[in-house]
């Protein structure tokens, strides 16, 4: 019967009470009997006719005996029959169907027949006969028919639901709380968070403290309201429907509902936060009754959750700017990387004319390579990317200067195209303006670039001029173009990200439709902006703007100054440096790097002495005072950190240059915290070299005329140089002069040194040569067993050691070696090893017979 509630219980021993108490009464005779009056009525009729059948009998009036008999049996449904009978057993007279239905009975009455005497003075004369049908139940269903058993059935049904409904009204008006004991109300009170009881008719029998002050109420105030009174919202702050508050679902299914979310406003009006747990409270038969509520205020969280979307937000934006950062730097990349690997075939195949195209040829070359080193040296700045943000560095620079290097490096593109590309000053310009050069630089190649890929007939102008007031002069540059042009509807569109006229134009000439948004965004950060005028079918017209800065007192220049710039660089000067007789400690692991750095720094005055290691740095250091070190930092035995801590440990005040392969800012800061001066990244750049050397040892540069040239030949082929990277393999060359075939084991061209042409570095670069053989079987060696930290250690040396003597291919797949060992990495580790063993396999070391040499 566990399905039962405790007010069915309760209304059933009160409904059986009741009934009890009629049985009883019934016993003592205090219930009326209706068979006993039945029976005893009868028996009253029976005497009554009896007296008159006496009196009747003794005047002899028969009929109308017959006729009181007559009316009896007619008004009494029950009776069957009626019969005077004499003592003589004759029956007088008989009303119905009498004799022959009469059984002799030993007592005068029973159920179904009465008999009464009738007497003639004193003796008995006959006797008054009466006989009843038997009743239509017999038996139990007699029982059932009992008078006394319905009533107790109707007592004990209608007190039972009496009493149900009563017990209901009455538990209402109870107050649950006083049945809690004090001590657990007390414990309730000080839980932290709310906690609510309601009915299943979702009233609230209990609440504790928190709930309370949070409303601004007392527990009593909240005893029998209904729980939706209270302002419960949703997320976004509207009102929640009824059916969709969690203790409705338990109510309903009789589960529990766990972590929902919910807002409520308190006794300030203010929405509250909250974590719902709602469990049910089971009547007998399993149903739920009632519902416990745990409300756990979670607005705090809330409040810091937003924070932390805010913050995720913020790391998604500088994520996006980095990405976009490193696209804007690929597209960077590519025109001075074609420049490079253009004019570093010319010369491989030698189409040089003479040692004057040579030179112009390894200037492009040079002049594209710092533009490219400044490009990377942007990407390795983490910083920068990190905070989402390019800082402009102004700094004084030449405007003609830094766009006519600009127009060179693309002018072979153009000629290639058979279109002109001319720079022009217009009126005057300063000779210096304060800007950063690096975005100006990219301004310029991306618009001239532009206005080259999409100009197929006439040519591009640029136009260098000074506008603006005296007060905030602006230096201005229009690109002029005779291209495709863009039709007015897409003009509005052209300075979006990855944005180009249409798909065609996509299509057909390639990009990636962000060279206007990075230059635009650079000239904006220089204080200008670009804006674009354009005819479709006719050309267009992009005009750039930048603050100048200051130009009171600055030299004006005009278009001759373009022309003198150009005949300098015909002149072919060439630098040499003179020092006094100072002594350098060059301090590294690879003999190739020793030895290119004491060639370059071989007739300049300086006594080179060298270490393999920073303990033989140290030792050597310590014997003798230096005036400069040159120090490796990654080393056997001893590495440079360690070697220049204990240096300065020794009291070592000399200036301590790094030479690191790398070039990150942990790196720097670790270089710097080790005591060193300065550092200088591998590849060894010998013009910063150089002019570091000068500024600590007391160096000065001597200019000296550059030999005569050779006869001129006929004019060099032009070289296609694409827009996009090609290989050195994708630029066309006349059949002519094919290049000298690779063995029938090596597929890819030979790998050349870029120093190869000077002929004093030459044995530096044919001594990593002969040695790359040998550190090519220790790398193979250390990648077998596999040991990672040994591998890791010969990738950064061909790192750095390739770089230095000249074999830049290397870098990066070396690069990628060392730090997929570093990682652990088997399989990015064996995949750059095999780049590095195919490149090992193509180099080419320079001979003695080499092509005209071009002093170091």
């Amino acid at each position: 019967m566990k399905w039962l509630n405790a007010r069915v219980y309760i209304s059933f021993g009160l409904a059986s009470l009741a009934a009890s108490v009629v049985l009883i009464s019934s016993m003592f005779g205090l219930f009326p009997d209706r068979d006993h009056a039945v029976r005893e009525g009868r028996a009253a009729l029976a005497e009554t006719l009896a007296a008159s059948a006496t009196a009747l009998v003794s005047e002899r009036k028969t009929a109308q005996l017959h006729a009181i008999l007559s009316l009896a049996v007619r008004r009494n449904d029950q009776m069957a029959s009626a019969a005077i009978r004499m003592a003589n057993g004759q029956i007088l007279l008989g009303v119905g169907p009498h004799e022959g239905e009469w059984i002799e009975m030993e007592a005068k009455s029973t159920e179904t027949q009465i008999a009464v005497p009738i007497l003639d003075g004193t003796k008995k004369w006959g006797q008054l006969e009466m006989r009843y049908r038997p009743p239509a139940l017999t038996g139990i269903f007699a029982v059932l028919n009992s008078p006394l058993l319905r009533v107790t059935l109707f007592v004990a049904f209608s007190t039972f639901f009496g009493f149900y409904f009563y017990l209901g009204r009455v538990l209402s008006q109870l107050d649950p709380s006083r049945a809690i004991p004090g001590r657990v109300r007390a414990a309730l009170d000080t839980l932290a968070e709310g906690l609510l009881v309601i009915d299943k008719r979702q009233n609230i029998v209990l609440a504790n403290e928190a709930i309370s002050k949070l409303l601004g109420t007392t527990p009593e105030a909240l005893l029998g309201s209904p729980i939706s009174r209270l302002a419960w919202l949703d997320a976004d702050g509207s009102p929640l429907e009824a059916e969709l508050h969690p203790w409705t679902k338990t109510l309903s299914t009789g589960t529990a509902q766990a972590n929902e979310s919910i807002v409520l406003r308190d006794a300030e009006d203010r929405p509250r936060s909250f974590i719902v747990n709602c469990a049910p409270v089971l009547s007998g038969k399993g149903r739920a009754a009632g519902a416990l509520i745990s409300l756990d205020d979670v607005t705090q969280l809330e409040e810091n959750k937003v924070e932390l979307g805010k913050a995720k937000e913020k790391a998604e934006a500088a994520n996006r700017a980095k990405s976009d950062f490193l696209a804007n730097m690929s597209h960077d990349i590519r025109t001075p990387m074609n420049a490079i690997l253009g004019f570093t075939e010319l010369l491989k195949r030698g189409y040089g004319r003479s040692d004057t195209d040579a030179k112009k040829y390894l200037e492009t070359i040079h002049s594209s390579g710092k533009h490219l080193l400044e490009i990377i040296n942007d990407i390795l700045d983490l910083s920068k990317i990190e905070a989402g943000q390019l800082t402009v560095e102004t700094m004084p620079c030449t405007p003609h200067s830094l766009v006519r290097e600009v127009v060179t490096v693309l002018g072979v593109r153009a000629r290639e195209k058979g279109i002109a590309l001319d720079l022009r000053i217009e009126g005057e310009i300063p000779d210096t303006i304060v800007s950063d050069p690096t975005c100006l630089r990219r301004i310029v190649t991306n618009l001239v670039g532009n206005s080259i890929k999409f100009t197929e007939k006439g040519g591009v102008t640029v136009l260098l001029k000074l506008t603006g007031d005296k007060s905030a002069p602006l230096l201005g540059m229009d690109v002029i173009d005779t291209g495709i042009g863009i039709a007015a509807d897409k003009l509005g569109n052209m300075f979006q990200p990855f944005t180009q006229a249409d798909s065609s134009i996509t299509r057909r000439f390639g990009g990636t439709g962000l060279g206007l948004t990075i230059s635009r965004r650079f000239a904006r950060a220089l204080g200008g902006d670009i804006v674009v005028t354009s005819e479709y079918g006719k050309g267009s017209v992009f005009s750039v703007t930048v603050a100048a800065g200051p130009i009171e007192g600055v030299r004006m220049v005009d278009q001759s100054a373009l022309v003198a710039d150009a005949a300098q660089e015909s002149a072919g000067d060439e630098a040499r440096y003179t020092f006094p007789p100072k002594r350098v400690l060059l301090v590294d692991d690879g003999p190739e790097n020793r030895e290119l750095v004491r060639l370059v720094l071989a007739d300049t005055g300086l006594i080179v002495d060298e270490a393999e290691n920073g303990q033989i740095a140290v030792d050597k250091a310590v014997a003798t005072a230096y005036d400069l070190v040159l120090m490796d930092m990654q080393m056997p035995v001893m590495d440079g950190y360690t070697s220049t801590r204990t240096m300065r440990a020794k009291g070592m005040q000399m200036p301590i240059y790094a030479l690191s392969a790398n070039a990150m800012k942990e790196d720097e800061k670790a270089i710097l915290e080790a005591g060193c001066t300065g550092f200088l990244t591998k590849p060894v750049n010998i013009d910063k070299l150089m002019e570091t050397l000068v500024r600590l040892l007391g160096g000065k540069r001597v200019d000296v005329p550059e030999p005569a040239s050779a006869p001129e030949k006929s004019e060099a082929p032009a070289v296609v140089v694409a827009l996009e990277p090609v290989p050195p393999s994708a630029v066309q060359i006349p059949a002519a002069a094919p290049p000298a075939p690779a063995p029938a084991a090596v597929s890819g061209p030979p790998v050349r040194s870029r120093l190869a042409r000077s002929v004093r570095l030459r044995p530096a670069i044919r001594k990593f040569s002969g040695r790359l053989a040998e550190q090519m079987m220790a790398i193979e060696a250390a990648y077998a067993k596999p040991d990672m930290h040994e591998l890791a250690q010969l990738a950064h040396w061909l790192k750095g050691a390739a770089g230095t003597v000249g074999y830049d291919d290397f870098t990066k797949p070396a690069m990628r070696l060392e730090q997929a060992a570093k990682e652990g990495r088997n399989a990015d580790a064996g995949a750059a090893l095999e780049e590095v063993r195919d490149l090992a396999a193509r180099i080419e070391a320079p001979e003695e017979e080499a092509a005209t040499a071009v002093p170091a």
